[in-house]
């Protein structure tokens, strides 16, 4: 693995992807290392950019954006990064993925209801550019992780 990380870099990268909110002395415990050690590897992982930031994981359900949909968008190229500023701007949009295949851009929405998808759908259609929409609802999410998966090697 050629990232500039050291097992311990990983093991405290998987402690706070556990848990952002792990005290420094937790993270010194579980690795075997000071909380000195712990403190200044932290540090250095975040202004190297590894950790781009702690943020708290919200329920989507709990604060009514129970809706999520997966839409595909088609677009005039000479537009393409117009659109992709503006769809960008849209509080619905919670994702946006510059994609290969039939489509441009693959947008993931998270929105109260029918209505609010509608509502959505509608105003990207009209962007100026845009040439076509294709929407996926999803009906349950089996899995969705914001971790990302560098190795296994935590203790307990």
């Amino acid at each position: 693995m050629k990232t500039g990380l050291d097992e311990k870099d990983v093991m405290i990268l998987n402690v706070l992807q556990e848990n952002g909110r792990a005290s420094y002395s937790e993270i010194a415990k579980r690795l075997g290392i000071s909380e000195a050690a712990a403190y200044s590897r932290v540090k250095r992982l975040i202004k190297q950019g590894y950790i781009k930031r702690f943020q708290a994981v919200i329920d989507e359900n709990k604060v009514g954006k129970a809706m999520t949909a997966f839409v595909a968008v088609k677009a005039q190229p000479h537009l393409y990064n117009k659109i992709l500023e503006a769809l960008i701007s849209f509080p619905e949009v919670q994702e946006v993925h510059d994609v290969t295949g039939d489509y441009y851009c693959l947008l993931k929405l998270r929105v109260r209801d029918k209505e609010s998808l509608a509502k959505t759908l509608d105003e990207i259609g009209k962007m100026e550019g845009v040439v076509s929409t294709e929407t996926r609802v999803v009906l349950r999410t089996l899995k969705e992780s914001p971790n990302v998966y560098i190795f296994n090697s935590l203790p307990p």
